[in-house]
């Protein structure tokens, strides 16, 4: 893989973290935000190697950790397996609308408990606060109503001349 694509990816994933660090810190519509790192590294791990989506992954979480305040590596780790289980999912995935909505729930809900257990055994307790179930559902869902223009953006910057029914 060149290694324009995999800045072209890494580029993509930080704005999406830059977004929901910044932008989504102060508006945040009914209380929640959706999770755009994590439905920015499903975007890039559908269409890259493995080996560029982890570091991709991993560098992006690092950045989130760093301005988002959490200890360092918690993002990191979540967003990096995410990108793992992308990866190896990818290519069993339906086709389908539904099938890739359902995935990114899913996804979605796996990077954002992942995060939730590893902050919990590095004393955040996560998932001790009240409402955490919300915390998991709400931000998956607002990712499953936003992957399609994420999709179509991931899939115009890297994959330009391939045209699916995504983007």
């Amino acid at each position: 893989m060149r290694s324009a694509k995999i800045l072209i990816a890494l580029g993509f994933v930080v704005v999406a973290v830059l977004l929901q660090t910044t932008v989504f810190q102060h508006f945040h519509p009914f209380g929640y935000a959706p999770a755009l790192g994590v439905l920015a590294v499903i975007a890039v791990g559908r269409l890259v190697d493995a080996e560029p989506a982890l570091f991709v992954a991993f560098t992006g979480g690092f950045v989130q950790d760093l301005l988002g305040g959490a200890p360092l590596g918690l993002w990191a780790s979540s967003l990096t397996v995410v990108a793992f289980v992308t990866f190896k999912v990818r290519d069993r995935e339906i086709a389908g609308p539904i099938a890739v909505l359902a995935g990114v729930f899913g996804l979605s809900i796996l990077g954002l408990l992942t995060f939730a257990v590893l902050g919990t055994l590095f004393g955040q307790s996560i998932i001790n606060r009240p409402g955490f179930l919300g915390h998991l559902i709400v931000p998956a869902a607002l990712n499953t109503m936003l992957a399609y223009p994420v999709f179509w953006a991931a899939q115009v910057l890297l994959r330009p001349s391939e045209r699916t029914w995504v983007a």
